[in-house]
């Protein structure tokens, strides 16, 4: 968090003055943990303040904050509601709202809260930076021009500010005043390698090539860390047939930046022209795997492939360029000559003539558009702004990559840490829960309190959803306890609570069969816990039913699948009349209505498990898990309102891989 934000908020700080010393401490830990990009657990104490002073203005805004950090969007939208609603008066209330609805696509709202923000901060540079964004967005040229002409005056013609001024004449089309001012910030900057690439460009898109190559050169002699600097002096390069130059400057467009899309294809291409298939496939390799929908490196590779006689590759490609681009003629040629190949001479036919009758269609069209076919041309990198950041206090998330370094950790822009979208698992009980960065609020259920008050078992048991793997110890300790309790009860065969405990042990150490025996045995003498051996014996039925459909050396043969879809059926329902047994024992029992849902959802009836986890969440409104699977389900059937909502919830609650997924459903 960049400290001109903090300083810039030092206001803010008188609003919690009343509030009592812990409160006041649990707000100076969570500002820390901000400034220090820890933005999970920054939440987890502003939500604590919160719940305690829900009143204050303060917990909302830097919790608002650390979502944007996370690029919960929605979420921190609906904290900067409520600042505002609490105090109208705090200009930067207004700019992260209205940065909020920029991302959100937003742009009428986006400006309507900047200008509000600067009514209240006429002359911030930030608040005017932002409005050319969206003005930007909203192609309103002539309107940023005139912002940036206020801010040249005022910072006293700012070099970059002076670039961005000529962005906007390019974008405004005027690339005669565009020219004359580059020209005349060339003169003034002359040593400063971003204004002669901004030249050069310039000319380039006047088709100036000889004067867009010597920009570009002095651009480069100044030391430019500017990736697209060498890239389109390597597309000049190439022009010319400089071949070696445009291959050379590709390469160090990769060096600054390794995973550059423009210049791996622009390389691609080049290696291709020049017959070094291979590393031109090397190229569209690393390519496809960054961005899977880049089709035209999808394309050219399985023009490649082709070539080396790597058949397989050929056809998964032109098959996914032909479903994407159906009527992209030049891909039915190329799979008719694959085809032609490997002797298939009717699928070959068949493509032919889809071919043509595309082209019969075409030449019927007087001006037929290409949208409908992958732009096979080198990549020449468009102007960027140079003062986007200044309108950004907060951190790097705008323009970090989507692969993290510290895919261990959750700490900084967490969002970008690609996760699986799968659902939480089954909640079970459980003496032991594997550790978290974490917390996340503990699941409660009265028959599990009270099983613990009565000090029979030999531990603290726990509604847990993240199980651990017992070590050596602690193996040996629940077999010992396995062998003590059958001794125990064939002393008191009727005890119906030393087969609950002995099931549970059971279940620690994966014997399945016997826990559930045991289970069934409480249940029968009537256990006082008996609505905890139902949960149970529906858990550990599952982890069997799971186990068994998911390891290989279980699988049965082909012959034999009928009667393995008949017992999957009848072991799926056993552990459903569980579920519903435990339910009509107590129906405020949460982690049984969330599991429930996990099961319908396996069986793909999506509606009746939004039911459940909504009943889940009516019982425990902080139950993260739930509102994770539920978002999920949202999203899975189209409703992405709705799942964004649940999982920006649960992001709030501590599950932190909801921000990638959020960032993933945009």
């Amino acid at each position: 968090m960049k400290k001109i934000f903090v300083i810039t908020f030092l206001t803010l700080q008188t609003l919690a003055l009343s509030a009592q010393l812990n409160t006041d401490r649990v707000m100076a830990i969570g500002r820390n943990a901000l400034y220090f990009e820890d933005y999970v657990l920054s939440i987890q104490y502003f939500n604590q303040v919160i719940k305690v002073k829900p009143y204050l203005t303060e917990p909302y805004f830097y919790r608002a904050i650390a979502k944007i950090e996370l690029e919960d969007y929605q979420g921190a939208a609906e904290d900067l509601d409520e600042v505002i609603a609490r105090n109208p008066f705090i200009p930067m209330a207004y700019y992260a709202r209205s940065f909020v609805e920029k991302r959100l696509g937003f742009f009428d709202k986006a400006e309507q809260d900047i200008d509000k923000a600067l009514k209240l901060s006429p002359e911030n540079m930030i608040f005017l930076i932002n409005r050319l964004e969206i003005l930007e967005e909203q192609k309103r040229y002539n309107e940023a021009l005139s912002d940036l002409d206020f801010l040249l005056k005022k910072s006293g013609n700012d070099a970059n500010l002076s670039m961005e001024k000529g962005r906007f004449m390019l974008l405004a089309k005027d690339t005669v005043g565009a020219l004359k001012w580059f020209d005349d910030l060339v003169r003034t900057y002359p040593k400063e390698a971003e204004i002669w690439g901004a030249r050069a460009l310039t000319k380039l898109i006047t088709n100036d090539k000889i004067g867009a190559l010597n920009d570009y050169n002095e651009a480069i002699a100044l030391k430019s860390s500017n990736v697209g600097h060498y890239i389109n002096r390597g597309i000049l390069h190439y022009q010319n047939k400089n071949y070696r130059n445009a291959l050379a400057d590709y390469g160090t467009a990769l060096e600054l930046n390794p995973n550059n899309e423009q210049a791996l294809f622009n390389r691609a291409l080049l290696r291709s022209e020049l017959g070094d298939w291979n590393n031109a496939i090397t190229d569209l390799n690393q390519l496809i795997n960054q961005n899977p929908t880049y089709y035209e490196a999808i394309y050219q590779r399985a023009l490649l492939s082709s070539e080396i006689g790597d058949s397989e590759t050929a056809f998964n490609d032109l098959n996914t360029i032909i479903k994407r681009y159906p009527n992209f003629a030049p891909a039915y040629y190329q799979r008719a000559q694959a085809w032609e190949k490997i002797g298939k001479k009717k699928q070959a036919f068949a493509d032919l003539e889809t071919a043509y009758d595309i082209k019969k269609r075409e030449e019927n069209k007087a001006k037929e558009t290409k949208k409908d076919e992958p732009d096979m041309q080198v990549k020449v990198t468009q102007a960027e702004s140079v003062i986007k950041q200044r309108s950004n206090i907060f951190n790097a998330s705008i323009n970090a990559s989507t692969t993290a370094s510290r895919n261990a950790s959750i700490r900084g822009n967490i969002q970008n840490v690609n996760v699986a979208a799968v659902n939480e698992r089954n909640f079970t009980l459980s003496y032991y829960q594997k550790e978290s960065d974490v917390k996340r609020p503990p699941r409660h259920n009265r028959t599990v309190e009270k099983l613990n008050a009565s000090n029979t078992m030999q531990g603290t048991l726990r509604l847990i959803n993240q199980e651990t793997s017992l070590n050596q110890s602690l193996i040996t300790y629940h077999f010992n306890t396995i062998n003590y309790l059958s001794k125990e009860i064939a002393n008191a065969p009727q005890n119906a609570d030393l087969y609950l405990r002995r099931g549970l042990n059971y279940s620690l150490v994966q014997d399945f069969t016997n826990a559930i025996d045991d289970f069934s045995k409480a249940i029968l003498l009537q256990s006082d816990y008996e609505t905890l051996a139902y949960f149970c014996r529906a858990n550990v039925r599952y982890k069997e039913l799971e186990f068994r459909t998911n390891n290989p050396n279980e699988l049965e043969t082909t012959d034999e699948k009928a009667p393995q879809d008949k017992s999957y059926a009848y072991d799926f329902e056993m552990i459903m009349r569980d579920y519903d047994k435990v339910l009509e024992l107590d129906p405020t029992f949460s982690c049984a209505w969330f599991n429930r849902a996990n099961m319908l959802c396996v069986q793909k009836d999506f509606s009746t498990a939004l039911t459940n986890y909504t009943k889940a969440i009516e019982i425990d409104n902080d139950f993260a898990e739930a509102y994770f699977n539920r978002g999920l389900t949202y999203l899975f059937i189209g409703e992405t309102e709705k799942g964004t909502a649940d999982l920006s919830r649960a992001g709030e609650l501590g599950i932190y891989q909801a921000y990638n997924l959020l960032k993933r459903a945009k």
